[in-house]
């Protein structure tokens, strides 16, 4: 069930409904907010400028987020290649 969402957000108040655990939007907003303290305590910046920059950052994490789940994915593709290869050769061995 969808339920409105309100928060404010580089001085703006946002209103959104959404079907998302509240929980997930409250972590969701806090990354948020965690990199716009890291940016403004760079620089003080303008807000559309900020706004930008914590696209780009938010995309950048999500790329290298999924540049390390399809490196983990690859690894675990490999030992399950192993692991099979080993219980073929034991099942031969004890048969």
């Amino acid at each position: 069930m969808a339920r409105e969402i309100t928060f404010e957000f580089l001085g703006q108040c946002f209103t959104f409904r959404s079907e998302l655990p509240e929980e997930d939007i409250k972590e969701v907003l806090n990354y948020l907010e965690r990199k716009k303290q890291e940016i403004e305590s760079y620089k003080k910046v303008p807000t559309y400028k900020l706004a930008i920059w914590l696209l780009m950052q938010v995309a950048y994490d999500y790329i290298q987020t999924k540049k390390e789940k399809e490196k983990l994915e690859s690894l675990l593709k490999g030992q399950i290649v192993k692991v099979e290869k080993f219980l073929k050769e034991q099942s031969l061995l004890l048969g």
